[in-house]
């Protein structure tokens, strides 16, 4: 009977053991999860702020693009419009006088 006994006090202390691994290994964990959040967290946050400056001066510089190109285009309408005041300027005497010389021509031979 004494080596049954022995038998179970051996399981028991094993089993004791066996949670203090169990629990000596989930604390464990607990702390390398805590050390590699402590060592990639601040390198994550460094990388996502770098990531939003570059987005940053990404957009800048789209933006920078498409007022200068909102310029350009605003200016060559400005001067599209004066080239084409400039023309009918130059042009509305000799074609005022020629639809008039026309419409005399109409007027003296008789027709409308």
């Amino acid at each position: 009977m004494s080596t049954l006994q022995e038998v179970l006090a051996v399981l028991l202390g094993a089993e004791s053991e066996a949670k203090r691994i169990v629990e000596d290994a989930k604390v464990e964990l607990t702390n390398v999860i805590k050390t590699t959040q402590d060592i990639f967290i601040p390198d994550r946050e460094v990388k996502m702020s770098s990531a939003r400056e570059q987005a940053k001066s990404v957009l800048a510089n789209a933006m920078a693009s498409a007022d200068a190109e909102a310029k350009l285009i605003a200016d060559r309408g400005r001067d599209e419009r004066e080239r084409v005041a400039k023309r009918f300027e130059e042009n509305v005497d000799s074609v005022v006088a020629s639809v008039l010389a026309e419409t005399v021509d109409k007027i003296l031979a008789g027709g409308e």
